[in-house]
């Protein structure tokens, strides 16, 4: 069997993991801070290799996979309890299995009075520990700080981490560290937005197109590799009428 089936073969699955990443973008486009996710693809013998050792065959394979934490644009609600992050950093979460961090901040308060997230009801981690709202009248300023007729409530911080691309994102929007994080407050590179939300940073059009066109490629490799899947076995007829 030519080599060529083996290259158009990787070439497929590339295209098959890429359209796995681009249906589940598609499918969080309107999730509150949602973040892309992409592929780098990589050959796996160099050109010179190719030639002199690989006899012209070639594969490519998945060589990395991010998180695209670009700005999402952010939609005013008017909402106290709405906040969203300018620049790069994350609001930081506790739970029954430990700390997460979210640019979902689309906050709520519990019946103790905690300030919780939306979905999960996990406790939002400010400066001091968990903060505690006497109730949700409050103003939030781009430093975090919380207060009301005047008085400090708390501070909601925010917080970068030494390696983003570490981070391990959760099919709740939730992102988890492996191991140490490496945090640390995100100081003058972030301010907070009291009444806005961050919209998603993956674009449904984009997503459908460049869908479209991967499916396209996908079907391609497949149309490859089923040509070259006939030729041999017109190949090994010859072979045995002879």
């Amino acid at each position: 069997m030519g080599s060529g089936i083996y290259s158009a073969l990787s070439g497929g699955l590339a295209k098959m993991r890429q359209m796995e990443t681009a249906v589940h973008d598609l499918a969080n486009a309107n999730k509150t801070g949602y973040k892309a996710g992409g592929m780098a693809f990589e050959s796996m013998v160099d050109g010179n290799m190719q030639n002199t050792g690989a006899n012209g065959m070639n594969f490519c394979r998945t060589s990395n996979r991010f998180i695209d934490f670009s700005q999402g644009d952010l939609k005013q609600t008017g909402r106290s309890l709405d906040m969203a992050i300018k620049g790069d950093g994350f609001f930081k979460v506790a739970g029954d299995d430990g700390f997460f961090y979210t640019r979902a901040g689309d906050f709520t308060v519990d019946d103790q009075g905690n300030l919780v997230t939306s979905a999960g009801r996990l406790q939002v981690v400010g400066e001091d520990g968990p903060v505690n709202l006497p109730h949700t009248d409050v103003e939030v300023d781009s430093r975090g700080r919380i207060t009301s007729d005047g008085e400090e409530l708390g501070r909601l911080d925010v917080y970068t981490v030494a390696e983003p691309q570490d981070l391990i994102q959760r099919p709740d929007g939730l992102y988890e560290a492996d191991g140490e994080a490496g945090e640390e407050p995100a100081g003058n590179g972030a301010r907070v937005v009291q009444g806005s939300l961050e919209q998603s940073n993956a674009s449904a059009l984009e997503l459908s197109t460049g869908l479209i066109e991967t499916q396209r490629a996908y079907e391609a490799y497949l149309k490859n590799m089923k040509t070259h899947s006939d030729l041999g076995e017109q190949a090994a007829r010859i072979g045995r009428v002879g």
